[in-house]
């Protein structure tokens, strides 16, 4: 099951992106990876992460705003949401790039969302 859940934005302009969502929401920057710069509510709020992530341009066959699902057994999850009529769309791996592997599926209705590592608290991983 999903230990936690991020929203992930793809955005040409990053830092723009990132500076009008920490204002929006309330939000600070926790840290910058790859392509990533992480938003979090401060200690003690609920709410999920944010993702800024850079791209080159927003893909039209891609959904630029979409939900990671964390998890213990990311394996045993996509098993799992097979079983509800979800399907592997493709996988990644950037481990050896000191990041993570994941699985992007799509639900039974088209929506991609990825399966990812559940994080250790307050880790950059």
């Amino acid at each position: 099951m999903t230990t936690s859940l991020e929203v992930v934005i793809d955005a040409v302009g990053a830092e723009d992106a990132a500076s009008f969502w920490t204002a929006a929401l309330g939000y600070e920057r926790l840290y910058e990876r790859g392509p990533f710069i992480v938003l979090g509510p401060p200690p003690g709020d609920i709410r999920p992460r944010v993702l800024i992530q850079r791209v080159d341009e927003v893909a039209h066959d891609k959904t630029p705003v979409h939900i990671d699902l964390r998890v213990d057994d990311p394996e045993g999850e996509v098993r799992r949401l097979e079983a509800l009529g979800a399907t592997v769309a493709w996988r990644v791996d950037d481990r050896d790039q000191g990041g993570s592997a994941w699985t992007t599926m799509a639900a039974p209705h088209g929506t991609l969302f990825c399966v990812c590592p559940a994080r250790g608290e307050l880790t950059a991983t």
